[in-house]
This record gives C-alpha cells, sequence and structure tokens, in this order.
C-alpha cells in the first residue's frame, strides 16, 4: 500500500474519531412519584472537581459552568435561595479525563527486512490522537426529605480554545435542561 493511501486513511479515522467525540452526550435518571411544580427555590450546595493535573479546569470554565446552570434553573422558574433554606440542592461534579484513541499496527506496518538474524514482529497498540474528556454531574436533592430527586451526567471531548469550551458549555448545559421535568 502507498504511504499517500495510509495518510489518507489516518487523516479520515482522526477526523472521523474527532466527530464522533465531538458529540455531547447526556443521560437522564429521575424520580417518578416528585412533583417538580413544588419546588421553588434552589442554591448550589457543591461543586466537586476531580482531573488529572495536566487537565486542571480553568476557573474560568467552571464559572461558565456554574452560571449556565443558574441560568436555565432561573430560566425554568426557580429563584436561587437567599436563605439557607432552599427546596432543593444541586451538588455539580466535574471529572476531566485524559483518552487516547489507538489503532493495532498490521503486517503493513510492519518495517523492511533489513537482513537480520531471528527477525520478528509483533502487533502493538498505535495512540495516534489524544485529548481530553469532561464529565459533568448535576444532582438535584430534595432538602426536606433528603432524597436525590434528578440526576443528569453530560460527557464531552474538552477544546484547547477557551472560546470554543465556553460554547461547548453552553450548548451542552441547554441540552441537559431540555428534558427537566418541570410539572405545571
Amino acid at each position: 500500500m502507498s504511504k499517500l493511501f495510509l495518510s489518507v486513511l489516518t487523516c479520515f479515522l482522526i477526523i472521523t474519531c474527532t466527530i464522533v467525540s465531538a458529540q455531547t452526550r447526556v443521560s437522564y435518571d429521575k424520580s417518578n412519584e416528585m412533583d417538580f411544580g413544588s419546588y421553588k427555590t434552589y442554591k448550589i450546595n457543591k461543586l466537586d472537581v476531580k482531573t488529572y493535573p495536566e487537565f486542571e479546569p480553568k476557573k474560568e470554565g467552571l464559572n461558565t459552568l456554574v452560571f449556565e446552570i443558574e441560568k436555565q434553573m432561573n430560566g425554568l422558574g426557580f429563584s436561587q435561595a437567599v436563605t439557607d433554606a432552599p427546596d432543593l440542592l444541586l451538588n455539580i461534579g466535574v471529572v476531566i479525563t485524559p483518552v487516547e484513541r489507538t489503532r493495532e499496527t498490521g503486517l503493513r506496518d510492519a518495517p523492511l527486512y533489513g537482513g537480520q538474524r531471528n527477525y520478528h514482529w509483533e502487533r502493538e497498540e498505535v495512540v495516534f490522537y489524544k485529548y481530553a474528556e469532561g464529565a459533568v454531574t448535576l444532582d438535584l436533592v430534595d432538602v426536606e426529605k433528603n432524597e436525590l430527586i434528578w440526576q443528569v451526567v453530560s460527557k464531552d471531548a474538552l477544546e484547547k480554545k477557551r472560546e470554543k469550551n465556553k460554547k461547548k458549555i453552553e450548548k451542552a448545559v441547554k441540552k441537559i435542561f431540555k428534558k427537566f421535568p418541570v410539572q405545571e
């Protein structure tokens, strides 16, 4: 196989993996017997961040996340509690992990035979793309019953540029709240 074909194939794989990893994945879980219309106030209780040192999130990204969550909650008719007795507590968890895309080498990748004795070749995994993936978990807790009533997890690849990350965070938080179970 020609080197040009292998280069084109490698570029195609990188682009495909980038497109697949660039889609925000969101999963929901809610308590069926809760009446979400009875809640009026909320308070952000905890922001918990777990990450590898090389992927330490920027403060602007975390501020954007909290701001967007508050904006969506306020847009749904909730107000931030001014006292220490809100109806709902919001716990926000952020986990950032490194991800490596690999491929297995094939016989086509083996070096040419150079006349050495006992020549052998082994298959191995070769890293061709590295990035960071962020996961956000949002828990809503009924303060009175001390019970988890709604949980959502959103995962997406992080961008290297601050503005692109900000737009991704805004889009992800909107997607999270699309299925918020508000009853009228």
